[in-house]
């Protein structure tokens, strides 16, 4: 598993490491063919908190953001957002028998 929490100028954010891993790594659970995610986000300065997310998917990068007033709100949202993409490349690339 290779989730990665990326800082941009704030330190000691313990919890939101926590819950991005532990909200993160269902996803290499879930879906085998995802190589990492990359979390990405806006220091605590800003009023609206980004998040923005890099999953690695075998051949493929995909982005995603979303924007909240909280980090952990933000990283809900991406996630969503992240698991559109990532069904959608299931669905291409994964397509079952018939």
């Amino acid at each position: 598993m290779d989730i990665k929490v990326e800082r941009d100028s704030i330190g000691g954010q313990n919890y939101f490491e926590k819950y991005a891993v532990d909200h993160l790594k269902d996803y290499f659970d879930n879906y085998n063919f995802v190589e990492s995610i990359k979390v990405f986000f806006r220091g605590k300065k800003h009023n609206t908190k980004k998040i923005k997310l890099q999953a690695r998917l075998k051949g493929k990068d995909v982005f995603v953001e979303a924007s909240a007033v909280r980090h952990d709100l933000a990283l809900d949202l991406a996630s969503k957002k992240l698991k559109t993409q990532v069904e959608k490349y299931k669905t291409k690339h994964y397509k079952k028998a018939s």
